[in-house]
């Protein structure tokens, strides 16, 4: 069996302007016919990684943060917040002046009373990314209340008044939270989910689903939502415009997403 190999989306497979590098798409394409496994290892639900990613071809999907995990078409792990907790989480936010978005694998929500409040954020935080950016906020399924929904599996949050330590005195170790991958046009932000939740216990899942150890594992990302899965691989990568946090956990840097730093990753790690 080859190696099994977990890439990030967003700054690892393509860019904050929609663009993938012909070269990372040739490295994964290229990795796959080598005989090589290739998963997405996203904190987007499945429900909003374009089909123009998934059309690369991929053998499996770590996706919520490794909340919905699929390999091989089989759903391998399903983690959410239990009713009670996820009910007072979404209560406190509220109660705090956050505007939430609440995502399922199938569907990404915002309440109907903070529709407003949403598209004026989303028109900041595109303004933050540049005029040459892809829309990056597309507008979420509306509902009218936050206990309309059931099974969520991560909460996106934005205050100017409630942060993250916020969350964490209040909630210990309960709670898996990381600052929000991309510009944020707010004092404060995260990405909330189980404790049980992150990328490092999909590729659990999927190894358990493969038959396959963590020897045989590379990890690729950029961000401070990949931090577990670059520790937890055999072989973790970081690429040239990731965070200090992570290029400090890896055990490679490559080049720049749009230097083909992914390219030059799969070269390094002997996958072409």
């Amino acid at each position: 069996m080859g190696k099994i190999v977990f890439l990030d989306i967003d700054g690892t497979i393509r860019g904050f302007d929609g663009h993938v590098p012909d070269s990372a798409a040739a490295a994964i394409r290229q990795a796959r016919a080598a005989g090589h496994k290739v998963l997405i290892s996203s904190g987007r639900p499945l429900c909003q990684i374009e089909p123009g990613i998934i059309d690369i071809g991929f053998d499996g999907i770590i996706s919520g943060s490794g909340s919905y995990v699929l390999y091989e078409g089989k759903c391998v792990r399903h983690e959410y917040f239990p009713a009670e907790l996820y009910k007072e989480l979404a209560q406190t936010l509220l109660d705090n002046d956050c505007i939430i978005q609440l995502q399922c694998y199938d569907r990404s929500c915002i309440l109907k009373e903070q529709l407003s409040g949403f598209e004026a954020l989303a028109i900041k935080i595109q303004a933050l990314l540049g005029p040459g950016a892809k829309k990056l906020v597309e507008m979420p399924d509306i509902v009218e209340n936050a206990g309309a929904l059931a099974r969520v599996e991560k909460i996106i949050y934005f205050s100017d008044c409630f942060s993250n330590d916020d969350l964490k005195r209040r909630w210990g170790d309960a709670l898996y939270v990381v600052p929000v991958s991309f510009p944020n046009a707010m004092r404060y932000g995260g990405e909330i989910s189980l404790a049980s939740v992150n990328k490092a216990e999909g590729m659990k899942a999927i190894l358990a689903a493969a038959g396959a150890s963590v020897s045989d594992t590379i990890a690729i990302g950029d961000s401070e939502n990949d931090l577990e899965m670059i520790r937890f691989a055999g072989l973790g990568i970081a690429m040239g415009n990731g965070t200090q946090a992570v290029k400090a956990a890896a055990d490679m840097i490559t080049d720049d997403l749009e230097a083909d730093g992914l390219y030059k990753a799969f070269e390094k790690a002997g996958l072409l």
